[in-house]
């Protein structure tokens, strides 16, 4: 019980510096570890993260995959925090920086990122929707004129 009283100070300016390192790793940078190494890759190069069973390839914008050993639940939850990440299908999480094209029918849709066609569940449509406008919104884009040029409905 005494040494529960009489413990060791600690400076506060190590957690200060802990916290700022902390924030930076989640703000801009994912950090992970790639054969060994701990990598640090931008979220702002991520085009999309594909689900290969217990493993996540990270496809970047200029063109490199990386594979990681930890599963795309992993990153669901680190990453769908930040706005412009969204979960279209159970494979996937996109980055809405990047999409080409939107296409929406009966059966959900498809997104168009870099040449790669990826589908919008139906279930998680309306959802993908919703996270599309409001990253419109945070853009500064014109969300109504935006939707109606990227967005065509087929019927099939």
């Amino acid at each position: 019980m005494n040494k529960l009283l009489y413990s060791t100070p600690m400076s506060l300016e190590g957690f200060t510096v802990v916290q700022n390192v902390a924030s930076q790793a989640t703000g801009t940078n994912l950090a992970m570890r790639v054969a060994g190494k701990r990598n640090m890759i931008q979220l702002g190069d991520i085009l999309y993260l594909k689900s290969a069973k217990n493993y996540t390839i990270f496809k970047l914008k200029d063109g490199r995959e990386i594979i990681s050993s930890k599963t795309l639940r992993i990153f669901e939850e680190e990453l769908l925090e930040i706005s412009n990440f969204v979960r279209p299908h159970r494979s996937y999480i996109i980055n809405l920086e990047f999409v080409d094209d939107l296409y929406f029918n009966c059966r959900g849709g498809e997104v168009l990122i870099h040449d790669q066609k990826i589908f919008i569940s139906r279930r998680k449509a309306a959802e993908f929707r919703r996270s599309y406008r409001r990253y419109l919104r945070t853009t500064g884009q014109n969300v109504s004129s935006t939707i109606k040029l990227k967005t065509t409905i087929r019927v099939s």
